[in-house]
């Protein structure tokens, strides 16, 4: 697989604070906190990521990482991104939810469970403490909530998800 591909962005690290190299990160989508403490993230451009300490700030994180010791290399890191490898996701050990992390959901075709296909997921947004899948059909967008028993429990990196939509989820305004 692409390095480029099989990196998957969890954060940004948008500001250096203090002076002793402590960077700050904000967290995107996939982003799992147990990440931190894992040894599985790696900087955009494939090299290790070793966090220190790390503390939450707000609705981002403060933390210190090896190699960055002083307000000059924290500043450098800027505009970074921090990630971990697709191609790791499935081994013993990896931390994630019990429901996944949603970027396994991207590019997979959805049926429902009578074998009819709706779509591709061509996104996945987060909308309070849910997670909705998006498939665009005609031009509209079809919002399918990944929670079961809508969405059928699914722990693959490929293959349909199967989905048993209640009525009226799948009608697109207009219709």
């Amino acid at each position: 697989m692409d390095p480029l591909q099989d990196f998957v962005p969890v954060a940004d690290v948008v500001k250096a604070v203090g002076l002793k190299g402590e960077i700050k990160i904000y967290p995107f989508l996939d982003w799992y906190e147990p990440l931190l403490d894992s040894g599985y993230l790696e900087w955009d451009d494939g090299s290790a990521l070793e966090t220190g300490a790390w503390r939450p700030a707000g609705g981002c994180y403060v933390l210190t990482v090896e190699g960055i010791a002083d307000r000059d290399a924290a500043e450098a890191a800027v505009g970074r991104r921090i990630g971990f490898l697709r191609s790791r996701y499935g081994e013993d050990g990896f931390p994630k939810p019990q429901d996944g992390l949603p970027f396994r959901y991207l590019g997979r075709s959805i049926e429902c469970v009578d074998g009819e296909t709706i779509g591709e997921v061509d996104e996945v947004r987060a909308y309070a403490a849910q997670i909705m899948l998006v498939v665009r059909r005609d031009g509209r967008e079809i919002l399918i909530p990944a929670v079961e028993p809508i969405l059928r429990r699914d722990q693959a990196m490929d293959g349909p998800l199967v989905v048993d939509p209640p009525e009226g989820l799948l009608d697109v305004a207009g219709d």
